[in-house]
């Protein structure tokens, strides 16, 4: 393993937020953010063990998150290859 590679940044560029941690907090963020959290719980508690009875609606509940996860994602990167989002900024009438 060698050094983290470093990089500049740009003075207005933001640094990542890290993952919520529990659910509580993930329903303080983006609804994507609390769906890949509930995924992960889902899954964490179907590794830990189940009762069977239990195991079909969780592994089915798991699985919507999933889809609706992996469909933002897809918005999302569809979005960024067309050029992202753009944010609206004062009008400056000198530029027409």
């Amino acid at each position: 393993m060698g050094a983290p590679k470093l990089r500049a940044v740009a003075p207005d560029e933001v640094a990542p937020q890290a993952p919520p941690k529990t659910l509580v907090e993930a329903t303080e963020r983006s609804r994507r953010e609390f769906l890949a959290m509930a995924r992960r719980k889902i899954a964490a508690e179907i590794d830990a063990g189940v009762p069977s009875h239990a195991l079909g609606r969780l592994i089915a509940e798991m699985d919507r998150l999933d889809t609706e996860v992996r469909r933002m994602d897809a918005v999302d990167e569809r979005e960024a290859e067309r050029g992202g989002q753009v944010l609206d900024e004062a009008f400056d009438a000198s530029a027409v």
